[in-house]
């Protein structure tokens, strides 16, 4: 038997879409399955994330680091601040 590669096979038939898309819901039943597909990609979200965010020059762990100290500015004589009233 022939693996069709990419549906480029003439013997094999053409899907008819969207006319024949209801019927994946006589196979996946949506009360039993929504609830474990979407956890499964809050999964995969995660570990992406965990993943990206880990890379050197990405995250938030990069950005705490301070290579120089932040210049000190001496504070502005009394006199010269504006009176409020």
């Amino acid at each position: 038997m022939k693996v069709p590669y990419l549906m480029a096979d003439p013997s094999v038939a053409t899907p008819e879409h969207p006319e024949e898309d209801w019927k994946i819901w006589t196979v996946i039943n949506p009360a039993v399955w929504m609830v474990p597909w979407f956890i499964v990609l809050m999964i995969q979200m995660w570990m992406i994330h965990w993943y990206a965010l880990g890379l050197p020059g990405y995250g938030f762990k990069d950005s705490v680091r301070v290579k120089e100290p932040v210049a000190m500015v001496a504070p502005a004589p009394a006199e010269r601040l504006a009176q409020v009233q």
